[in-house]
């Protein structure tokens, strides 16, 4: 069993050139910590703005519901299970070389997103994306941490989290006027001009580094069991409503194969694997354990009560945490009728109320202790999600949403960065590395899943509330009732927000077309208000989980760890 208070054997071994001191950087260093955030920027601007533009892609590529849980999926899907390994190899062969080769990356990705014709084209490039996410994200922080030392290294980080938040508040706003005035091909599209410039600093300003006297490993056989399991849990949450809970509605294909069994879909055949996939990996990565070898995932620091319950709490909240902006970008374009750059507009308070909280959290950290804190911050977002789940109308409006997600930003900005805190908060510095990839990874793992949890639910109770409605129609045939059903069904909602799927185009403007749209426009609202309450009790048990974390106290709490 490896020292895990042993010093690492590696050293720290920059390029060349002067580090910080306490006293103050150099010039090449500021601007050093300008690229890199340029380099985080562009990540974590196209995730919001991803969010604004579904409802533009969604309506181009005609795409389902589960489609569009795709392009937002495989991208933390592909992020989680690469983060760490990214990150290592960043270490043993040069963090500068990942960095520039993450960002090229990330900038291929996006301007093949942006060239896509088809959904499925577009699901790929997103993949891509995630690949570069993976490589770049966890590069930033390590070449700052090389860089950086003694109080300018906490200063240097406070830019890092400054620029982070900042780019987050941008980007619904960005993403909203970009795709407003042009197209949402442009959300991507504009990853290239900032990912070069990013590229050429990184060339000039950015020293390389790396750790001495290390080996270059690959948890290959880790890298594929948390993939299998992971994806094939979220391909069963996404595809269930397709193919079919249990029984078969349609054949699934793959190439020139279908699947063979009759009376028993791929669903549940599909959580199987999944979870066949992850026990397999847990076993895998304690035996590597074992043997002193280098894990993926470092399953002896659960030994650490604040890292495992505070591991447990990132998962639980992961999984209503991201979703809602999901769901609410639908239901403001899909139903209020908002433009994309209205949708930035109303989605920005809640950035910029994350953003201006976040610095505060480590001063009420520092006098309550950071547990309080978190646990305080995830009931104001528990709170502020079911407010949603009571207010989302067809015709709410945008003052009232504005209000709540000013709350949800506030426990946000409570919550997010002292989570980080308290996780590693009894990580020993040599396994510090092992223990930020494990809560990055949790993050995305559980962003996936949630987006698949709650896109799930919203399916399920689109369909079902459009059908009892359709019910009530008498002038409405049944075979047209049946088919609209069907069409939802396997859309997920689909074009059903402006159209009436299954139903003639001549049919949708008289008076029962005109009340099969509005019957499906309400089954949204039912959907997103369903989806709203789960995603509500989720982050409500990640705040009950979050009471099991060891509070550390003012004196320790002082140490806050920046959020990756």
């Amino acid at each position: 069993m490896p020292d895990w208070t042993a010093k690492p054997q590696g050293q720290e071994a920059p390029s060349g050139g002067a580090r910080g001191t306490a006293r103050g950087a150099t010039r090449r260093q500021w601007l050093s910590l300008l690229v890199l955030s340029l380099g985080l920027a562009i990540v974590i601007i196209d995730s919001t703005i991803v969010n604004v533009a579904i409802p533009s892609i969604q309506k181009e590529f005609n795409a389902s519901l589960k489609d569009l849980e795709w392009v937002n999926s495989i991208y933390s899907l592909v992020y989680a299970a690469l983060i760490v390994t990214w990150g290592r190899i960043g270490d043993q062969i040069g963090r500068k070389r990942i960095f520039i080769a993450g960002i090229l990356t990330f900038v291929l990705g996006s301007a093949l997103a942006g060239a896509a014709q088809n959904i499925g084209f577009l699901i790929g490039a997103r993949t891509i994306q995630g690949l570069g996410a993976a490589m770049t994200s966890p590069s930033t922080l390590s070449i700052i941490s090389a860089t950086f030392t003694g109080r300018m290294r906490g200063v240097a980080f406070g830019v890092w989290g400054a620029v982070a938040g900042a780019a987050a508040a941008l980007g619904p706003l960005l993403g909203g006027w970009l795709i407003t005035s042009a197209s949402w091909r442009w959300a991507f599209y504009i990853n290239l001009p900032i990912g070069v410039v990013a590229i050429l600093g990184a060339l000039f300003v950015v020293r390389e580094s790396r750790q001495e006297d290390t080996r270059l490993t690959f948890d290959v056989p880790g890298i594929l069991l948390v993939a299998l399991g992971i994806g094939g849990i979220v391909f069963g949450l996404i595809e269930g409503q397709s193919y079919g809970w249990w029984q078969p509605r349609q054949p699934f294909t793959l190439g020139n194969w279908t699947w063979p069994l009759a009376d028993l879909s791929i669903t549940p055949v599909s959580f199987a694997i999944g979870v066949i996939g992850l026990v397999a990996f847990v076993t895998w990565e304690r035996h590597m354990l074992q043997r002193g070898q280098e894990p993926l995932f470092d399953f002896s620091l659960l030994r650490f009560r604040s890292f495992r319950f505070g591991l447990t709490t990132v998962a639980i909240v992961a999984l209503g945490e991201f979703a809602v902006v999901f769901v609410l970008s639908l239901y403001l374009q899909g139903v209020l009728g908002l433009s994309a750059f209205d949708t930035g507009l109303t989605l920005l308070p809640f950035a910029l109320a994350t953003l201006i909280v976040a610095p505060s959290a480590g001063f009420l950290s520092a006098r309550f202790g950071p547990k309080w804190v978190v646990t305080a911050g995830m009931l104001l977002e528990a709170t502020a999600i079911f407010l949603l789940s009571r207010i989302i109308r067809l015709d709410t409006a945008r003052g009232t949403l504005i209000l709540v997600l000013v709350i949800y930003g506030v426990g946000v900005g409570l919550a997010i960065a002292q989570l980080t805190n308290v996780v590693l908060s009894e990580i020993p510095p040599a396994r510090m590395g092992a223990g930020s990839g494990a809560n990055n990874t949790i993050r995305q793992v559980g962003a996936a899943m949630g987006i698949a949890v709650i896109g799930a639910v919203l399916a399920t109770q689109l369909a079902a509330s459009a059908r009892t409605q359709l019910d009530a129609i008498s002038t409405v045939p049944a075979p047209v009732k049946t088919a609209i059903v069907q069409a939802l069904e396997q859309s997920g909602g689909g074009e059903g927000l402006s159209n009436a799927p299954g139903v003639p185009a001549g049919v949708q403007d008289t008076p029962s077309g005109q009340a099969i749209t509005h019957v499906i426009r309400q089954s949204f609202v039912d959907g997103a208000r369903a989806s709203a309450t789960v995603a509500s009790v989720f982050v409500l048990l990640g705040a009950l989980s979050s009471l099991f974390i060891p509070n550390t106290g003012p004196r320790q709490s002082r140490r806050v760890v920046p959020a990756e």
